[in-house]
């Protein structure tokens, strides 16, 4: 990644991150009596293991918390029958595949042990969680004979809860910052922000009483990875994210997938200290709810950081990828991907049910090989004779999917309204309209006019949007939010913007087109009818009362505001 030296030797420097072994595993060095020295080696597998039921939760009066949790787990059977097995199939199948009652009995009264000699106390310690029952089970259906029980006491100590404001700068004050004016902004766009900043502007934002921050994960490699809620000031000591989503809608910010695309994560910082200290955009939060994930890929991120301090004009694509080399969404859905980090953007979504969730995405500011330069680009298919050009096409959206389903006849028209927002915004910024023009013109002359079946354009208002051509219908398995809970999730979307690696002027351009996606998508739900329903259903000796919230916005009555009671 350094600078060429003509005339000069290569060199090299290799960093090798990770860890010391390829899986977990048990090693034990003795010495006996005789000197003779041993060691003990056992990996432990990944095993396939069925989510735990949640059977009850005990509560008393007068005590914070549960006092007891009961969960119940399916397993294979009642004993160890590994040495049995072993004889029928290879050691690592019968580890990986098969469980067994004692084995899990076992776990929880070794664990308890551990505890008590003041080892491992923070494995299944949570707060304010007093015993943890376990109801083990060989049968599928719960019946006498069939399952033990296991119960963890109290007696570990939870890990301490993250706290972000350790990272506040001493002497910052919130108040402070919301007196500053609007040209001394808080999130800087001179260069890209790496972790460590992200970090301290969220702990910065921590301060204000709009905010809430708090830790959604950590990276493969151990850096703590931050998400932030934004609205009105929460008065009670509990609350609920499915109440709030219910009453209004809700809008995710998740930037920095691919982390040498840095862009994404300068404007949703931005627009978070909009939000939290332009009077305008803080009366939003009356209206919609907004949470903000500026950095999902941290590891890629540091890279990318560290990189461009020796050479700021590359493209970086080291840190594209997660540390393994596979993009960071990798298995995104699975119950326990590779990198921890895969889960957040599930977790986050699961946690809010939000109506929109955005990915801002970036790609090269010059490019990869281009067309006329006299060398040849990679084969993109099996077909030798389809390359793989790249050229800059000024701010774009790679794609805008939308639904055409039956069970959800109001999607199409409200997609299609957010679409035109979109590019409303997009042409008020005339830096953003001059880059594109610029850019599509070039596009078009030596990419679109010279090989048409391989280079596309599709326009929606002059704005550069690769529209599906047919709408989607919902699948339960899709890997992206909104066709997998269109009722949940009425449009997701991704931008690309030429930021790899932007700095300086260029970067407050690119930065600039990208705030303004937010403002119009964050817009879009602000001025949506949101229509509340409440339905009272009694039963004997009680009621039942049900809120819902119709998803998209429902087209409003005359003399309706943005937000309305409906049936009862």
């Amino acid at each position: 990644m350094h600078p060429k030296a003509d005339g000069k030797a290569g060199h090299a420097k290799i960093t090798v991150t990770g860890f010391d072994a390829a899986r977990p595993s048990v090693v034990v060095e003795y010495v006996e009596r005789n000197s003779t020295k041993g060691e003990v080696h056992l990996d432990i597998p990944k095993i396939t293991f069925e989510r735990p039921q949640t059977l009850a939760a005990a509560v008393r009066a007068g005590r914070d918390g549960i006092e007891r949790l009961e969960l119940r787990v399916k397993v294979d059977t009642e004993t160890d029958e590994r040495d049995a097995l072993i004889k029928r199939t290879a050691d690592e199948r019968v580890d990986r595949t098969m469980l067994s009652a004692e084995q899990v009995s076992a776990v929880f009264a070794n664990l308890a042990k551990l505890h008590a000699a003041r080892l491992y106390r923070d494995a299944l310690s949570y707060h304010d969680l007093g015993a943890l029952r376990v109801t083990i089970g060989w049968e599928h259906e719960s019946k006498p004979g069939t399952e033990i029980v296991s119960t963890l006491d109290s007696n570990g100590q939870p890990a301490p809860f993250p706290n972000i404001k350790a990272l506040v700068p001493a002497g910052w004050k919130a108040d402070v910052a919301r007196a500053f004016q609007a040209s001394d902004p808080l999130v800087q766009w001179d260069t890209p922000i790496p972790p460590p900043e992200a970090n301290e502007l969220l702990a910065k934002m921590s301060t204000f009483k709009e905010a809430s921050v708090y830790k959604v994960g950590q990276s493969y490699l151990g850096k703590d990875i931050w998400a932030m809620d934004l609205m009105p000031p929460v008065e009670a000591s509990h609350w609920s994210q499915a109440k709030q989503s219910t009453l209004k809608p809700t809008i995710v910010y998740s930037a920095r997938q691919h982390a040498n695309e840095v862009s994404s994560t300068s404007h949703v910082l931005r627009m978070a200290e909009l939000l939290l200290r332009d009077p305008a955009y803080r009366e939003k939060l009356n209206k919609v709810n907004v949470v903000i994930h500026p950095i999902t890929n941290a590891d890629g991120a540091q890279l990318a950081y560290d990189l461009q301090k020796i050479n700021p004009t590359y493209m970086l694509h080291a840190g594209y990828l997660g540390s393994l080399g596979v993009d960071v969404t990798t298995a995104q859905w699975d119950p326990d991907p590779m990198y921890p980090e895969s889960g957040i953007r599930p977790k986050i979504w699961r946690t809010w049910l939000p109506d929109i969730f955005l990915n801002p995405h970036g790609y090269p500011s010059h490019e990869w090989v281009q067309i006329f330069s006299e060398y040849a680009a990679w084969v993109r298919t099996r077909a030798v004779e389809t390359r793989d050009y790249w050229s800059m096409r000024g701010w774009w959206m790679p794609g805008f999917a939308w639904l055409d389903d039956p069970r959800y006849p109001r999607h199409k028209d409200e997609q299609m309204k957010l679409l035109n927002m979109i590019t409303e915004y997009a042409k008020q910024v005339p830096g953003t309209v001059a880059l594109n023009e610029r850019a599509y013109d070039r596009y078009k002359r030596y990419s679109f006019d010279f090989d048409s079946k391989n280079f596309k354009l599709d326009f929606t208002n002059g704005v550069l949007i690769y529209k599906s051509i047919k709408g989607a219908r919902a699948n339960p398995q899709s890997p992206d939010f909104m066709t997998r809970q269109p009722n949940v999730t009425i449009w997701d979307g991704v931008t690309e913007a030429p930021d790899e690696t932007a700095r300086g002027d260029w970067l407050k351009l690119v930065a600039n087109a990208g705030l303004q996606w937010d403002k119009a998508i964050l817009d879009y739900l602000v001025q949506g009818h949101h229509e509340i329903e409440r339905k009272v259903d009694p039963f004997w000796h009680g009621v039942s009362l049900t809120v819902n919230r119709p998803r998209p916005p429902k087209p409003a009555k005359a003399g309706e505001g943005t937000t309305t009671e409906g049936s009862r």
